[in-house]
């Protein structure tokens, strides 16, 4: 966990009542009795891997027994753009042997899976007519509702939401523009009501934005983990002083550094990341059954295959500081 003084803490209000979900505890990797001990020394990378299935974007999740990791399902096509999306869910009891994909929005990428305060699953996602999400009773995942639309009120173009309820009303966080990108905030009261837009944080990195966003709370604070959108490296920051149950809060983010995920045959190759493979694209953190961080990342060693997007792999590290990472033996 990352230690020192955190700022920003969760001093938002108390969940509403008959809420089971506390403010802070909606992106919660962990949900229900914790999984045994990950067997590290029985994983290798990459964990998740198809022989023909690009996987990537994903986010990971304990719940109902099982480990269960959504993702974009990158399927290769005959014509242009020769690749099919569609976001995709696999289980495992243990990290190492997955289950078949299984498709569970069609024609959509860029999942990210989040709780209600009345502790319904979420996951969002973007499609050809826009930000949208499905919602899930069940521990185990393995139904979900017919698709909402989600955004209302915000135009343009958006991709990559990610969603914290605070107790005062849902953040929403998403890439926003074509060829002009940027990322922006915006608020609603309700996840079905219209949102509001907050502004642009403050972030910048490699003088260009950041993508694929995870909202999270670590060691009693907000962060945000996201991918930089040149050279697509993970980084992960704080949220800054204020309330998190007031939006503006969420503008300003404070002690950002990239997260140092170590070289693997599957995550590199010769050339730059983002152009010529991928080293840790799409990186998602979770807070594990002992309070150990595990960083799931998308690495490749080609990006010409699937349309450009190469064949992506999940690959898993391990830390107990956010700043020194372990790769599986």
């Amino acid at each position: 966990m990352l230690a020192g003084v955190a700022l920003a803490t969760l001093t938002a209000p108390a969940a509403a009542a008959g809420a089971v979900v506390a403010p802070g505890h909606d992106h919660d990797c962990i949900v229900g009795t914790p999984p045994p001990t990950v067997d590290w020394s029985a994983l290798r990378n990459p964990i998740l891997t198809f022989s023909d299935i690009g996987v990537k974007d994903q986010a990971l999740q304990w719940s109902g027994g099982a480990w269960h990791m959504l993702y974009s399902d990158m399927t290769e096509t005959h014509s242009a753009p020769y690749v099919r999306f569609s976001v995709a869910i696999s289980s495992s009891s243990d990290l190492m042997q997955w289950t078949s994909p299984r498709i569970i929005a069609p024609n959509a990428a860029s999942p990210d899976i989040v709780r209600s305060p009345s502790g319904r699953f979420i996951v969002t996602y973007q499609s050809p007519s826009g930000l949208e999400y499905r919602t899930s009773s069940g521990a185990s995942l393995s139904s979900w509702s017919p698709a909402h639309p989600l955004g209302h009120g915000l135009a343009g173009r958006m991709i990559d939401a990610a969603l914290a309820f605070t107790g005062h009303g849902v953040i929403l966080g998403f890439k926003a523009g074509t060829t002009s990108q940027h990322f922006e905030i915006a608020w609603a009261p309700t996840l079905s009501a219209a949102f509001h837009l907050v502004g642009q944080p403050d972030i910048e990195i490699y003088n260009d934005t950041v993508e694929n966003y995870e909202f999270v709370t670590t060691g009693g604070a907000w962060r945000l983990v996201a991918t930089s959108n040149t050279l697509d490296q993970p980084f992960i920051f704080t949220l800054g002083p204020g309330d998190p149950s007031v939006p503006s809060t969420w503008l300003h983010w404070v002690d950002g550094r990239q997260l140092v995920v170590p070289n693997q045959p599957f995550n590199t190759s010769t050339g730059i990341s983002s152009v010529n493979f991928e080293h840790a694209n799409s990186a998602f953190l979770c807070v594990g059954p002992h309070g150990e961080d595990y960083l799931t990342y998308a690495g490749s060693t080609d990006l010409t295959t699937y349309g450009g997007w190469g064949h992506a792999r999940i690959g898993i590290v391990r830390s107990d500081d956010l700043v020194n990472w372990q790769t599986p033996p």
